[in-house]
Protein backbone atom coordinates (compact mmCIF):
# COMPACT_ATOMS: atom_id res chain seq x y z
CA UNK A 1 0.00 0.00 0.00
CA UNK A 2 1.35 3.39 -1.02
CA UNK A 3 0.80 6.49 1.07
CA UNK A 4 1.42 10.21 0.88
CA UNK A 5 1.16 12.85 3.58
CA UNK A 6 0.55 16.54 2.97
CA UNK A 7 0.37 19.57 5.21
CA UNK A 8 -2.50 22.00 4.53
CA UNK A 9 -3.27 25.52 5.74
CA UNK A 10 -6.89 26.60 5.17
CA UNK A 11 -7.53 30.32 5.74
CA UNK A 12 -10.58 31.49 7.68
CA UNK A 13 -12.86 34.13 6.17
CA UNK A 14 -12.11 36.17 9.28
CA UNK A 15 -9.71 35.16 12.08
CA UNK A 16 -11.33 32.59 14.37
CA UNK A 17 -11.58 34.09 17.85
CA UNK A 18 -12.16 32.19 21.10
CA UNK A 19 -11.27 32.85 24.73
CA UNK A 20 -8.01 30.99 24.12
CA UNK A 21 -6.73 32.12 20.74
CA UNK A 22 -7.06 34.15 17.56
CA UNK A 23 -6.41 31.80 14.63
CA UNK A 24 -6.00 33.07 11.03
CA UNK A 25 -5.86 29.65 9.34
CA UNK A 26 -6.53 25.99 10.12
CA UNK A 27 -3.53 23.70 9.72
CA UNK A 28 -4.25 20.05 8.96
CA UNK A 29 -2.41 16.98 7.70
CA UNK A 30 -3.96 14.89 4.94
CA UNK A 31 -3.07 11.21 4.63
CA UNK A 32 -3.68 9.45 1.31
CA UNK A 33 -3.38 5.68 0.97
CA UNK A 34 -3.60 3.69 -2.28
CA UNK A 35 -3.73 -0.06 -2.76
CA UNK A 36 -2.23 -2.07 -5.61
CA UNK A 37 -5.49 -1.91 -7.55
CA UNK A 38 -5.55 1.90 -7.48
CA UNK A 39 -8.27 2.32 -4.84
CA UNK A 40 -7.65 5.40 -2.70
CA UNK A 41 -8.60 6.40 0.84
CA UNK A 42 -8.14 9.66 2.74
CA UNK A 43 -7.68 10.40 6.43
CA UNK A 44 -7.47 13.77 8.07
CA UNK A 45 -5.25 14.61 11.05
CA UNK A 46 -6.84 17.54 12.86
CA UNK A 47 -5.11 18.47 16.12
CA UNK A 48 -5.87 22.01 17.26
CA UNK A 49 -3.20 23.16 19.66
CA UNK A 50 -5.18 26.04 21.25
CA UNK A 51 -7.82 23.47 22.29
CA UNK A 52 -6.04 20.16 22.82
CA UNK A 53 -2.40 21.14 23.29
CA UNK A 54 -1.32 18.80 20.46
CA UNK A 55 1.07 20.21 17.87
CA UNK A 56 0.55 19.31 14.22
CA UNK A 57 4.29 18.57 13.93
CA UNK A 58 3.93 15.76 16.49
CA UNK A 59 1.05 14.23 14.57
CA UNK A 60 2.93 14.50 11.27
CA UNK A 61 5.96 12.80 12.83
CA UNK A 62 3.76 9.96 14.06
CA UNK A 63 2.36 9.40 10.54
CA UNK A 64 5.63 9.82 8.63
CA UNK A 65 6.66 6.15 8.83
CA UNK A 66 3.26 4.58 8.31
CA UNK A 67 0.83 3.31 10.91
CA UNK A 68 1.28 5.29 14.15
CA UNK A 69 2.46 3.30 17.15
CA UNK A 70 1.51 3.23 20.78
CA UNK A 71 1.92 6.63 22.38
CA UNK A 72 1.27 8.52 19.15
CA UNK A 73 -1.25 11.38 19.36
CA UNK A 74 -4.82 10.18 19.00
CA UNK A 75 -5.25 12.50 16.02
CA UNK A 76 -2.65 10.44 14.14
CA UNK A 77 -4.57 7.25 14.90
CA UNK A 78 -7.76 8.98 13.76
CA UNK A 79 -6.21 9.89 10.39
CA UNK A 80 -4.80 6.41 9.83
CA UNK A 81 -8.00 4.58 10.73
CA UNK A 82 -10.13 6.98 8.68
CA UNK A 83 -7.96 6.50 5.59
CA UNK A 84 -8.27 2.73 5.85
CA UNK A 85 -12.04 2.93 6.40
CA UNK A 86 -12.38 5.24 3.39
CA UNK A 87 -10.27 2.87 1.29
CA UNK A 88 -12.33 -0.16 2.30
CA UNK A 89 -15.58 1.69 1.72
CA UNK A 90 -14.51 2.69 -1.78
CA UNK A 91 -13.46 -0.89 -2.53
CA UNK A 92 -16.82 -2.28 -1.42
CA UNK A 93 -18.97 0.60 -2.68
CA UNK A 94 -20.39 1.28 0.79
CA UNK A 95 -20.41 4.31 3.08
CA UNK A 96 -18.59 4.24 6.42
CA UNK A 97 -21.72 4.36 8.53
CA UNK A 98 -24.89 2.31 8.37
CA UNK A 99 -27.91 3.97 6.73
CA UNK A 100 -29.61 6.50 8.98
CA UNK A 101 -30.87 10.03 8.53
CA UNK A 102 -30.44 11.69 5.15
CA UNK A 103 -29.51 15.01 6.80
CA UNK A 104 -28.29 16.13 10.23
CA UNK A 105 -29.43 19.20 12.16
CA UNK A 106 -26.48 21.51 12.79
CA UNK A 107 -25.80 24.64 14.76
CA UNK A 108 -24.16 27.77 13.40
CA UNK A 109 -20.96 28.63 15.27
CA UNK A 110 -20.51 32.32 16.10
CA UNK A 111 -16.85 33.07 16.93
CA UNK A 112 -16.22 35.78 19.48
CA UNK A 113 -16.06 39.31 18.11
CA UNK A 114 -17.69 42.74 18.41
CA UNK A 115 -21.30 42.25 19.56
CA UNK A 116 -22.79 43.97 16.53
CA UNK A 117 -20.80 41.78 14.12
CA UNK A 118 -21.71 38.56 15.95
CA UNK A 119 -25.36 39.63 16.06
CA UNK A 120 -25.32 40.24 12.30
CA UNK A 121 -23.88 36.77 11.74
CA UNK A 122 -26.69 35.38 13.89
CA UNK A 123 -29.30 37.26 11.86
CA UNK A 124 -27.77 35.90 8.66
CA UNK A 125 -28.02 32.42 10.17
CA UNK A 126 -31.73 32.85 10.79
CA UNK A 127 -32.21 33.71 7.12
CA UNK A 128 -30.22 30.57 6.23
CA UNK A 129 -32.59 28.42 8.27
CA UNK A 130 -30.53 27.64 11.37
CA UNK A 131 -32.44 27.02 14.60
CA UNK A 132 -29.43 26.53 16.90
CA UNK A 133 -26.46 28.86 17.46
CA UNK A 134 -23.26 28.45 19.45
CA UNK A 135 -21.67 31.61 20.85
CA UNK A 136 -18.06 31.64 22.00
CA UNK A 137 -17.72 33.13 25.50
CA UNK A 138 -15.04 33.63 28.13
CA UNK A 139 -14.23 37.25 27.22
CA UNK A 140 -14.96 40.54 28.99
CA UNK A 141 -17.81 41.51 26.64
CA UNK A 142 -19.78 38.23 26.92
CA UNK A 143 -22.90 39.91 28.30
CA UNK A 144 -23.11 42.44 25.48
CA UNK A 145 -22.39 39.84 22.80
CA UNK A 146 -24.90 37.24 24.01
CA UNK A 147 -27.54 39.93 24.56
CA UNK A 148 -27.00 41.18 21.00
CA UNK A 149 -27.31 37.67 19.60
CA UNK A 150 -30.56 36.99 21.47
CA UNK A 151 -31.98 40.31 20.30
CA UNK A 152 -31.06 39.47 16.71
CA UNK A 153 -32.52 35.96 16.94
CA UNK A 154 -35.70 36.65 18.85
CA UNK A 155 -37.17 34.26 21.42
CA UNK A 156 -37.12 30.92 19.65
CA UNK A 157 -33.77 29.70 18.26
CA UNK A 158 -31.55 27.86 20.72
CA UNK A 159 -28.38 29.52 21.97
CA UNK A 160 -25.47 27.46 23.24
CA UNK A 161 -22.45 28.97 24.96
CA UNK A 162 -18.92 27.60 24.60
CA UNK A 163 -16.22 28.76 27.02
CA UNK A 164 -13.56 26.22 25.99
CA UNK A 165 -12.62 25.80 29.66
CA UNK A 166 -11.71 29.47 30.08
CA UNK A 167 -13.44 30.06 33.43
CA UNK A 168 -12.68 29.04 36.99
CA UNK A 169 -15.65 27.46 38.75
CA UNK A 170 -16.38 30.74 40.55
CA UNK A 171 -16.21 32.74 37.32
CA UNK A 172 -18.36 30.20 35.48
CA UNK A 173 -21.11 30.24 38.09
CA UNK A 174 -21.28 34.02 38.06
CA UNK A 175 -21.18 34.27 34.25
CA UNK A 176 -23.70 31.50 33.57
CA UNK A 177 -26.17 32.84 36.12
CA UNK A 178 -25.91 36.26 34.49
CA UNK A 179 -26.25 34.92 30.94
CA UNK A 180 -29.10 32.53 31.80
CA UNK A 181 -31.56 35.41 31.28
CA UNK A 182 -31.07 34.91 27.52
CA UNK A 183 -32.63 31.42 27.58
CA UNK A 184 -29.48 29.35 27.13
CA UNK A 185 -29.86 25.74 25.95
CA UNK A 186 -26.53 24.62 27.42
CA UNK A 187 -22.99 25.75 28.15
CA UNK A 188 -20.06 23.76 26.78
CA UNK A 189 -16.94 23.15 28.84
CA UNK A 190 -17.26 26.09 31.24
CA UNK A 191 -14.12 24.99 33.11
CA UNK A 192 -11.05 22.93 32.35
CA UNK A 193 -11.63 20.01 34.72
CA UNK A 194 -14.49 17.65 35.50
CA UNK A 195 -14.26 18.55 39.19
CA UNK A 196 -14.79 22.24 38.45
CA UNK A 197 -17.60 21.45 36.05
CA UNK A 198 -19.34 19.37 38.70
CA UNK A 199 -19.17 22.33 41.07
CA UNK A 200 -20.64 24.58 38.40
CA UNK A 201 -23.38 22.10 37.52
CA UNK A 202 -24.56 22.02 41.14
CA UNK A 203 -24.84 25.81 41.22
CA UNK A 204 -26.53 26.70 37.92
CA UNK A 205 -29.77 25.83 36.17
CA UNK A 206 -28.34 25.85 32.63
CA UNK A 207 -27.38 22.32 31.47
CA UNK A 208 -23.63 21.67 31.25
CA UNK A 209 -21.99 19.88 28.32
CA UNK A 210 -18.56 18.29 28.46
CA UNK A 211 -16.37 18.90 25.42
CA UNK A 212 -12.56 19.00 25.68
CA UNK A 213 -12.54 16.93 28.87
CA UNK A 214 -14.45 14.01 27.30
CA UNK A 215 -13.13 12.07 24.31
CA UNK A 216 -13.09 8.35 25.16
CA UNK A 217 -15.59 5.97 26.79
CA UNK A 218 -13.40 6.08 29.91
CA UNK A 219 -13.70 9.87 29.92
CA UNK A 220 -17.49 9.57 29.69
CA UNK A 221 -17.52 7.20 32.65
CA UNK A 222 -15.35 9.62 34.61
CA UNK A 223 -17.75 12.47 33.80
CA UNK A 224 -20.69 10.37 34.96
CA UNK A 225 -18.91 9.44 38.19
CA UNK A 226 -18.10 13.10 38.88
CA UNK A 227 -21.65 14.21 37.98
CA UNK A 228 -19.92 16.83 35.86
CA UNK A 229 -22.30 17.21 32.92
CA UNK A 230 -25.73 16.64 31.45
CA UNK A 231 -24.62 16.33 27.83
CA UNK A 232 -21.53 15.00 26.01
CA UNK A 233 -20.03 16.65 22.92
CA UNK A 234 -17.91 14.14 20.97
CA UNK A 235 -15.31 14.98 18.31
CA UNK A 236 -13.70 12.47 15.98
CA UNK A 237 -10.13 13.78 15.99
CA UNK A 238 -9.51 13.87 19.78
CA UNK A 239 -11.49 10.65 20.24
CA UNK A 240 -9.19 8.75 17.89
CA UNK A 241 -11.42 8.29 14.86
CA UNK A 242 -14.77 7.01 13.66
CA UNK A 243 -14.93 3.83 15.74
CA UNK A 244 -13.60 5.43 18.90
CA UNK A 245 -16.07 8.33 18.67
CA UNK A 246 -18.90 5.85 18.15
CA UNK A 247 -17.92 4.07 21.38
CA UNK A 248 -17.97 7.37 23.29
CA UNK A 249 -21.44 8.20 21.96
CA UNK A 250 -22.74 4.79 22.95
CA UNK A 251 -21.19 5.04 26.40
CA UNK A 252 -23.02 8.33 26.96
CA UNK A 253 -26.28 6.77 25.82
CA UNK A 254 -25.84 3.85 28.19
CA UNK A 255 -25.62 6.33 31.06
CA UNK A 256 -28.71 8.22 29.96
CA UNK A 257 -26.85 11.29 28.72
CA UNK A 258 -27.69 13.17 25.55
CA UNK A 259 -24.87 13.66 23.07
CA UNK A 260 -23.96 15.32 19.82
CA UNK A 261 -20.97 15.51 17.49
CA UNK A 262 -18.86 18.56 16.73
CA UNK A 263 -15.96 19.52 14.52
CA UNK A 264 -12.53 20.57 15.66
CA UNK A 265 -12.67 22.96 12.68
CA UNK A 266 -12.09 19.92 10.50
CA UNK A 267 -11.67 19.75 6.77
CA UNK A 268 -14.27 18.05 4.53
CA UNK A 269 -13.00 14.54 5.26
CA UNK A 270 -13.52 14.86 9.01
CA UNK A 271 -16.92 16.54 8.54
CA UNK A 272 -18.08 13.78 6.19
CA UNK A 273 -17.08 11.08 8.66
CA UNK A 274 -18.85 12.86 11.53
CA UNK A 275 -22.04 13.30 9.48
CA UNK A 276 -22.08 9.61 8.63
CA UNK A 277 -21.53 8.72 12.28
CA UNK A 278 -24.29 11.06 13.46
CA UNK A 279 -26.67 9.46 10.98
CA UNK A 280 -25.70 5.90 11.87
CA UNK A 281 -26.05 6.56 15.61
CA UNK A 282 -29.24 8.60 15.11
CA UNK A 283 -27.96 11.60 17.03
CA UNK A 284 -30.91 13.88 17.80
CA UNK A 285 -29.31 17.09 19.08
CA UNK A 286 -28.01 19.66 16.62
CA UNK A 287 -24.38 18.91 15.82
CA UNK A 288 -21.54 21.42 15.56
CA UNK A 289 -20.52 20.38 12.05
CA UNK A 290 -21.38 23.43 9.94
CA UNK A 291 -17.86 24.82 10.21
CA UNK A 292 -16.63 24.51 6.62
CA UNK A 293 -18.45 27.77 5.92
CA UNK A 294 -15.91 29.51 8.18
CA UNK A 295 -13.15 28.87 5.61
CA UNK A 296 -12.16 30.98 2.62
CA UNK A 297 -11.03 28.22 0.26
CA UNK A 298 -12.38 26.04 -2.54
CA UNK A 299 -11.81 23.02 -0.29
CA UNK A 300 -14.67 24.22 1.93
CA UNK A 301 -17.08 23.57 -0.94
CA UNK A 302 -16.23 19.87 -1.25
CA UNK A 303 -19.46 19.12 0.64
CA UNK A 304 -22.83 20.77 -0.02
CA UNK A 305 -23.47 23.77 2.24
CA UNK A 306 -26.09 23.72 5.01
CA UNK A 307 -29.72 24.19 4.00
CA UNK A 308 -32.57 24.91 6.39
CA UNK A 309 -30.21 24.24 9.32
CA UNK A 310 -29.32 20.79 7.98
CA UNK A 311 -26.26 19.16 6.42
CA UNK A 312 -26.75 16.33 3.96
CA UNK A 313 -25.11 13.03 4.90
CA UNK A 314 -22.64 11.83 2.25
CA UNK A 315 -23.80 8.53 0.77
CA UNK A 316 -20.34 7.15 0.08
CA UNK A 317 -18.63 5.18 -1.16
CA UNK A 318 -16.30 5.51 1.79
CA UNK A 319 -16.40 9.07 3.08
CA UNK A 320 -18.30 10.21 0.01
CA UNK A 321 -15.98 13.18 -0.51
CA UNK A 322 -14.56 14.06 -3.91
CA UNK A 323 -12.00 16.83 -3.52
CA UNK A 324 -10.57 18.42 -6.65
CA UNK A 325 -6.77 18.28 -6.78
CA UNK A 326 -6.73 22.01 -7.51
CA UNK A 327 -8.62 22.69 -4.27
CA UNK A 328 -5.98 20.78 -2.32
CA UNK A 329 -3.15 22.53 -4.19
CA UNK A 330 -4.68 25.89 -3.23
CA UNK A 331 -4.08 25.19 0.49
CA UNK A 332 -1.03 22.92 0.21
CA UNK A 333 1.92 23.94 2.36
CA UNK A 334 4.16 20.96 1.61
CA UNK A 335 4.08 17.31 0.65
CA UNK A 336 5.77 15.39 3.44
CA UNK A 337 5.92 11.77 2.28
Amino acid sequence: MRRTLARLSIPFRTPYVTANAVVPARELALLRVEDDDGAVGYGEAAPFEPYDGVALDDVVDALSDGEPGDGAPVQAHAAWSLALLDLEGRRSGRALGEPGADAIAVNRTLPAGPPEEVAQAAADGIRDGFSCFKVKVGLPDDLERVAAVRLALGPWPAIRLDANGAWSAEQAIAAINELAQFDIQLVEQPCATLEEMAEVRRAVTVPVAADESVATPADVRAAVAAEACDVVNVKLAPSGGFGAAREALREASEHGMASYLSSTLDGPWGIAAALQLAAAERVQMACGLATLELFDASLARALPPPHDGLLDVPEGPGLGVAVDDRAVAEVLVEELA
